[in-house]
């Protein structure tokens, strides 16, 4: 197994980042960091908006990335996983950062920030050095813009403002400085900032077709202000992007003056393309034995995190069968959480809840699922299908393709339910088309392989980003489950500034989520990925995607360690 590199004073930080992080957004008064060193972005477009730049480091310095996902889009106002989040991360700036050592909010494109209206605005104060890769500047419209942008499409993680802010109450004050009043004080206004990435305003405008805020035009082509810029995307397999000269961040000699990631599915190739020194990086998606081998290459070291990390089994409770109460608490019942635990995952630990157990505002009265079959018999008797009814209509299990955890968390399930003589197809999909899917209720599995990493240091990712109604129609939501009570008291705990107060709120909601059962809740894995021995500066970042900045990383030695 791979050596865990992360010390215990690692973990406590972990584990109260997600406090510290919630608290500072229900502050008032001024809150000013320094810049972290951690962070990205991009910009100009790969026809007509090339950059002069292309030298940050020695030149013929590539960094490969290898992912096992194919990436969905590259608009950074669509970005929900962690290939689009990758995508995102390394070709635009976002707003506010995560801080590598203290996992917690911290300055990057905004340099300070303030609060007005007992907490209900919020007034950034812009860095005055930073360009988009044509060389324009960029300024508080593009902010305005980007921001109006996204809750005019109403994708990505727009949610995280939807029920908030209008975007007439979006201000630019001056040049540097933009405000945001929202409707009501928001709790964990500072940590969801973390996922808004800035577009130049100019560019998209100019290339908007029929209203849609240019979200063709940068399907192909990036606008953003960040380290790379997208020279060439092949959908489903493969990115390329090209150092931005005048990135605000510098550039240091052992920099990488390329990026690029090439979408592969097969393990087997993963591990020989990363033994034969051909790849820098790959996911934390592969099976336990794929790791422990890569750590056994010489040229290849596997570091080990504690993550706030869910793994878990969606289930649809807007489809027949798994509508019925009794039929998802069979299906929980029935699966064997110790063999996915220690076997297929090998390490971390049993799932309680919807909230990762190390994060802060974790419901500690939860109590983690065991296998049980005689219960799980029990339900199934309670249920309104029978056993028969339920394999007529058949129940699909969707497993992303290729990837071998992936299979065998679907075939334990498989094991499980045919204890109670419950037949299960094992559906593996393309990544792309497994969120085309999570649209729509009547298109979504009736249970998916899903890993829901946080996508801000705030409970609020795993609870209302997966259970509230205005969430729906993501690959985070598809149970498609929520009820009056929990929707009121998840917009509670966003309304609420006191941070212990907040935290309760989300306690008391994940109690109310787990009654209905809406998920086979199953792991908290730890984060394991492969890493070139030549390539210095990985830091674990907490937030998806965010670890992986090409930016923050340089290259020891001549080329890829072999």
């Amino acid at each position: 197994m791979p050596t865990g590199n992360i010390e215990r004073r690692k973990l406590l930080k972990l584990i109260g980042a997600g406090a510290t992080s919630v608290a500072l957004a229900g502050c008032q008064g001024t809150q000013q960091t320094e810049t972290s060193d951690g962070s990205s972005g991009s910009d100009s477009t790969a026809t007509e908006q090339t950059s002069d730049g292309g030298s940050g480091g020695s030149g013929g310095n590539d960094f490969h990335f290898i992912a096992g996902q194919v990436f969905g889009t590259l608009d950074p106002a669509e970005q929900v996983d962690y290939t689009q989040g990758l995508a995102a991360q390394n070709l635009y700036d976002e707003l506010i950062t995560v801080d590598a050592e203290t996992l917690q909010p911290t300055a990057h494109i905004a340099e300070s920030w303030d609060t007005e209206d007992e907490g209900q605005t919020w007034v950034f104060t812009l860095r005055d050095d930073v360009t988009f890769s044509d060389g324009t500047p960029l300024t508080a419209d593009d902010v305005a813009y980007s921001l109006t942008r996204m809750l005019e499409l109403q994708r990505g993680y727009s949610s995280f403002w939807l029920d908030y802010l209008d975007p007439s109450n979006i201000s630019v004050r001056d040049e540097q400085t933009v405000a945001f009043e929202f409707n009501q004080a928001y709790g964990p206004a500072l940590a969801t900032f973390v996922q808004f990435y800035i577009v130049n305003s100019a560019v998209v405008q100019e290339n908007e077709q029929d209203g849609d805020y240019g979200n063709a035009y940068l399907q192909s082509n990036s606008a953003g202000s960040g380290a790379y810029v997208l020279d060439d995307w092949e959908q489903g397999n493969s990115i390329e992007a090209t150092a931005y000269e005048d990135y605000w961040k510098g550039w240091s000699e052992d920099s990488f003056d390329t990026f690029r990631s090439t979408v592969i599915t097969e393990e087997s190739t993963i591990k020989t393309t990363m033994q034969q020194g051909e790849g820098d990086m790959t996911d934390q998606y592969m099976g336990t034995q794929a790791y422990a081998e890569m750590d056994s290459y010489s040229n290849v070291r596997v570091p080990e995190v504690p993550q706030l990390q869910l793994f878990h089994f969606p289930l649809n409770c807007r489809k027949a069968p798994t509508d019925d109460i009794n039929v998802r608490k069979a299906i929980a019942y029935a699966f064997d959480y110790d063999s996915a635990v220690n076997d297929i995952i090998g390490g971390g630990g049993v799932a309680a809840g919807p909230v990762p157990r190390q994060m802060a505002g974790h419901n500690g009265d939860l109590v983690p699922m065991e296998q049980d079959l005689d219960k799980a018999k029990e339900f199934l008797d309670r249920a309104d299908y029978s056993v028969e009814e339920i394999n007529e209509i058949g129940l699909e299990h969707v497993v992303v393709a290729g990837t071998e955890l992936q299979r065998q968390m679907g075939l334990l399930n498989q094991a499980g339910l045919n204890e109670l003589g419950i037949d299960l197809e094992i559906n593996p999909l393309q990544w792309a088309r497994l969120t085309d899917r999570a649209t729509s209720a009547e298109s979504t599995a009736h249970m998916t392989n899903i890993f829901h990493t946080a996508k801000m240091p705030s409970p609020d990712s795993h609870t209302y980003l997966m259970y509230h109604p205005s969430s729906f129609g993501s690959y985070i939501s598809q149970s498609w489950y929520s009820t009056d009570e929990i929707a009121a008291t998840l917009e509670e705990a966003r309304q609420t500034s006191d941070l212990q107060s907040r935290l309760e709120k989300y306690e008391e909601a994940q109690a109310l989520i787990v009654e209905g059962m809406p998920s086979v809740y199953i792991a908290n894995p730890p984060y394991r990925i492969g890493i070139n021995e030549n390539v210095e500066g990985w830091q674990y970042r907490g937030v998806m995607s965010f670890d992986w900045d090409v930016h923050s990383m340089t290259r020891s030695g001549e080329g890829r360690a072999e």
